[in-house]
């Protein structure tokens, strides 16, 4: 087990994050991987997790829902437009980089700001949610430019920008794990349902943080610049 030490500030006194519990082995084994010291292990183990739920949501939403059922639904549909920003595929990268780094820093980036009662950065269930909506938005064809038939679960969704999209997300997230600045102590209670942390955060601990987000902006910029040219080409088609 890998341990993972916080102070409460207040009071100076250790706590251990990632304890031994009541969990069932594999619970425990996710957890493990998932709060890993490493970076590249907390990446694959969430990438792993996103990836079931976004197949699985996928597929049910492919065979279940109807199609189209995200159109206009939601605040993506209004900031993404109908066509090319100022008609250019530049300002149109520009548009879709500026909506997506706001989307990771806001909403999920930031969630890691919050550590739950087991210890999991709370931006894991926030990159978790967004897969699971884009999962619905494949499997129902949920688009702004729509495809001509809707994709059923293959690997054919590694020709698509989205999923790299998703990829970056996860990097943003799993590298921005010592963030943390409250844990959860009670989810129901009035008063003290959050107690002040400080993780332990050495150089190399640092260095791989910052590392990851860079490496996260970049497979982001490259994967928004493709969907802009793909919108490009859909728009001239």
């Amino acid at each position: 087990m890998i341990w993972r030490l916080e102070w409460q500030e207040e009071l100076g006194q250790p706590t251990r994050l990632n304890s031994r519990s009541t969990e069932s082995g594999k619970l425990a084994m996710l957890r493990r991987y998932l709060t890993y010291d490493r970076l590249i292990v907390r990446f694959l183990s969430l990438l792993a997790v996103v990836a079931v739920a976004f197949v699985a949501v996928w597929g049910a939403s492919y065979w279940l829902l109807p199609e189209g059922l995200l159109m206009g639904r939601t605040g993506a549909h209004a900031l993404a437009g109908t066509g090319l920003a100022g008609g250019s595929v530049w300002l149109e990268w520009i548009r879709i980089l500026s909506l997506n780094l706001a989307l990771a820093a806001v909403f999920m980036v930031s969630g890691n700001l919050i550590i739950t009662k087991r210890g999991y950065p709370f931006g894991y269930v926030s990159v978790v949610l967004v897969g699971v909506i884009f999962a619905v938005a494949v499997g129902t064809n949920s688009f702004t430019i729509p495809m001509p038939v809707r994709m059923p679960p293959s690997l054919a969704i590694l020709g698509s920008s989205g999923a790299y999209e998703i990829m970056a997300y996860v990097l943003a997230v799993a590298a921005t794990t010592s963030i943390g600045r409250w844990r959860i102590r009670r989810w129901w209670a009035i008063h003290g349902t959050t107690e002040r942390v400080r993780l332990v955060k050495d150089r190399s601990t640092i260095t791989e943080r910052n590392l990851g987000v860079v490496l996260a902006f970049v497979v982001l910029a490259a994967a928004c610049a493709w969907e802009a040219v793909q919108i490009s080409a859909d728009l001239s088609s």
